[in-house]
Formats: C-alpha cells, structure tokens, sequence
C-alpha cells in the first residue's frame, strides 16, 4: 500500500477481508465481532497507524460526522439480545458507508443521559438514533428541549428535528392470530411484553383487532417477562387449558420456555396447541417442532434510520418521514 495516500477505513477493512462496518465496531469498542476478527483487524490498525478522520472532518466542515447509537441498557443486555447486535451492525454499517462514523452510548439513569446531550453539545456526534426507546424515556424529552436530530427505532413520535423508523408488528400478530382463528383454535392467549413499550403494545393491538367481534372466542393477554423463564413459568399455567388452544408469543424466547413446558405435557402440536413467537431467531428454526415467528427487516430498519437521520442533520429545513417497514410471518411446524 503507498505511504503517499493516508490509509481510509476501507483500506483496513479489505485487508481484513470485512466490511467497513465490521472495522468501525472494534475502533468503538463494540459487540458483534468474533475475537479472532478483532484481533487480526485491531493488529491491522496499529500497523498502518490508522486513527480515522473525524477530527479533521469536524474541523473543515462544522460536524462531526459521527452518530450516535443510543441504548437505556447495559452492555451486556444489548450484547445478549436476540435483535439489538444484529441491527447495531446494520446500523454501523449503513452509517459507514454514508461517511458516518458510530459512538455507542449506553445509559441507565439521568447523568448517562446527560452525557449524551453534552457528546452532541461538545460535537462528537451530530445526531442519535435511540433503538430501544419508549414513551417514559427520559433521553427523548431531552433531545426535544435540545432540537437534536434524533431517530427512534420502534417508537412512533415525531416532534422538531425527530422520526421514527418502525416495523408492523401489529400486522404480524394479526396475520398469525386470524391464522389460528380459521385453524379452528378458540381459546387464544397473548404472552406479551409491557404495553409501555411501543412494539408489545402494538402486538397487543394486532391480536384483539383479530379477536374482535368473535364471540365464539374466549381469549386474554397475559404480561410476562420476555425470556425463556418467563415462558416456563406462564407454560405451567397453559398446559392444563389447551383443548383447541392457540398461544401468541411476543418473543421467541418465551416461546421456547411454553414449548418445553407443553413437551412435557405431551401436548400434541400443532393439532392441539398451536404456539408463535417473535424475532425469528436461530432458536425458531432449530425447535422441535419449528416454531411459526416473526422476521423483521433489521438490514433494513437499520438503513432507514440512517438516511432519516441524515436528512435531518443535512436538510434541517425539511421534516424528514418517517418509515415503516413490513414484517414478514415464517411458518413452521408449530401453526397450521
């Protein structure tokens, strides 16, 4: 490589044989990379002293080019995630190739949210995207005071300077809870998340839609913890009840923990029971039988933020639209 062109992000990223995305989350410290990758990429960064460019950027054009990913969680809650590292990296990667380099912010309380108003004050990031964000959330009040150029994933609201970028997850739960309807299953329940958070309470909104009118139907919506002992706990209680039963999962991991509970019930699925879940994740497609989940558009979701971001901080003067994307039902064993 010649010593006379400074060395770009995407130099190291082909000598590593990745993606720029891939370099940009070892250079901010964050998940989503194998220990072998980081190590052969962070040796690569210190051969060719390799530091980016943001400082002069910020220098010569006013910004920082940089974005913020904002999540109210600790590391490892994001790390352990089902969705959150794979969207983190369809975030990051989206950015990089728009010239956007990526902060990770994490925070739990208000001096964390603070420090993330004084990061876009002090122009180390020109916006945020906030992926795990609801209506009681401190940070979005904040942004709306400060008119920082923010996106939410998954919460819908929009104020000076802010969109959303979300998915249809009451289409989903729609879509799967009328399949169950016309499988002749009458007693329906809704394992869901707290309603606080603007996905399970549209997932709420997508079951009863189902639901309404029926009077044939009995059918409630429990909320449990999203996990797999969660899905243990609320599983002892359904095994006793599933004559022409039909169970809607907001996760997957709920799921597997009412799975494991009808198995040892000797529940016969899907004749008996059916049971979905949410997120798709490798488990649904390794379960005995398959589980019937819900695909979000995560590369997707994770462009769109970006661009709506982008338009925000480049065109101030336009309000940016926000965008929903569609869903997409895998069946598998566990539904007819």
């Amino acid at each position: 490589m010649s010593n006379d062109k400074p060395v770009t992000i995407r130099d190291i990223a082909a000598l590593a044989g990745v993606s720029a995305g891939t370099v940009s989350r070892v250079m901010n410290g964050m998940p989503g990379v194998g220990a072998s990758t980081r190590e052969r990429i962070s040796a690569l960064i210190a051969e060719h002293d390799f530091r980016g460019d943001s400082n002069a950027r910020q220098l010569s054009r006013g910004r920082s080019d940089s974005i913020g990913v904002v999540f109210p969680l600790q590391v490892s809650e994001v790390v352990m995630h089902p969705v959150y590292p794979e969207l983190l990296g369809a975030i990051s990667d989206a950015a990089l190739t728009a010239g956007y380099d990526v902060s990770l912010f994490t925070t739990t309380g208000r001096e964390g949210v603070e420090h993330i108003i004084d990061a876009f004050k002090r122009k180390r990031v020109d916006g945020l995207v906030l992926p795990a964000a609801s209506g009681d959330d401190a940070l979005i009040q904040r942004v709306i005071e400060e008119g920082i150029p923010t996106v939410l994933v998954g919460h819908r609201q929009e104020s000076a300077r802010m969109s959303w970028v979300d998915c249809t997850h009451d289409d989903a739960i729609y879509e799967i809870t009328s399949a169950m309807l016309r499988a002749g299953k009458r007693r329906l329940t809704l394992l869901n998340g707290h309603r606080r958070v603007s996905a399970y309470q549209l997932r709420s909104e997508g079951f009863w839609r189902a639901i309404d009118g029926r009077g044939d139907v009995e059918a409630r919506e429990l909320e449990f913890g999203m996990s797999y002992p969660a899905g243990l706990q609320a599983g002892v209680g359904l095994v006793d009840e599933l004559h022409s039963a039909g169970i809607v999962c907001s996760a997957d991991s709920t799921a597997a923990g009412v799975l494991e509970q009808l198995d040892k019930s000797g529940a016969e699925i899907p004749a008996e029971v059916e049971i979905s879940g949410f997120d798709d994740t490798d488990f649904a497609s390794h379960s005995t039988p398959p589980l019937t989940s819900v695909r979000m558009p995560l590369h997707e979701i994770g462009e769109a933020a970006v661009t709506v971001l982008r338009e925000i901080v480049e065109g101030p003067a336009l309000r940016a639209e926000p965008r929903l994307l569609a869903t997409t039902v895998v069946r598998r064993g566990t539904t007819r």
